[in-house]
C-alpha cells in the first residue's frame, strides 16, 4: 500500500468510516445480523482473538471467518442450528483512529482501530458486560451506489480477555 499521513483523509472519507463502524454495531445489537457479512468484501476475514494472544504474535484465536461466504454459513447456523440461550448485544464504540491510508494500487484504503465495550442481555432481563477490547480494521473503499463504498477488508477484534463465559454466537 502507499501510504499517506492518515491525517490527510479526507472529511468524507472518514466521515464514511465512522458510518460504517456505526452502522455494523446497530446491524449486531438490532439483532440484523443478515447484514453483518454485508459490511465485508468478498474476501473479508474476520477473526476474534484475546489481546495477550495478539502481543504474543499468536494467530489462533476464537473465531475466525476467511471471507464472506463463511460469515453467511454462520449466520445461517445462528438462526437454523445452533442452539443457544437468547441473547443481545449494545455496543458502545469510541472514536475511530486511521492510523494509516492509501491506495493498493486500485482502491482507497485505510488501517484503523476503534475501542468497543459490549454489554449481553440475557432473555430474561440480565445485563453484564461481556467483551472490551479493540476493532483493528483494514477497510476499502468499493465502487459501489453512487460513490465509493467503504467496506471491511479484515476485521481483527482483539478482546481484552481471552475467555468468554458463554459461547461466542453473535458476532462482536
Amino acid at each position: 500500500m502507499a501510504t499517506t499521513n492518515a491525517s490527510l483523509i479526507s472529511a468524507e472519507r472518514r466521515s464514511a468510516i465512522e458510518r460504517l463502524m456505526v452502522d455494523y454495531v446497530h446491524a449486531i445489537d438490532e439483532g440484523e445480523y443478515e447484514r453483518w457479512p454485508t459490511f465485508f468484501t468478498e474476501d473479508g476475514r474476520y477473526q476474534v482473538t484475546g489481546r495477550e494472544n495478539h502481543a504474543r504474535g499468536w494467530v489462533a484465536g476464537m473465531l475466525l471467518c476467511d471471507n464472506r461466504d463463511m460469515m453467511i454459513d454462520r449466520i445461517y447456523s445462528l438462526r437454523q442450528v445452533n442452539v443457544w440461550e437468547p441473547h443481545t448485544y449494545r455496543h458502545v464504540i469510541g472514536p475511530t483512529q486511521v492510523l494509516e491510508c492509501g491506495t493498493d494500487g486500485v482502491h482507497f484504503v485505510a488501517k484503523a482501530q476503534t475501542n468497543y465495550l459490549c454489554v449481553r442481555t440475557m432473555h430474561d432481563g440480565e445485563q453484564k458486560l461481556f467483551s472490551t477490547g479493540r476493532y483493528l480494521d483494514d477497510i476499502v473503499f468499493e465502487a459501489g451506489d453512487g460513490g465509493e463504498v467503504p467496506r471491511l477488508r479484515s476485521r481483527l477484534v482483539i478482546a481484552d480477555s481471552n475467555q468468554v463465559d458463554t459461547l461466542l454466537v453473535i458476532p462482536l
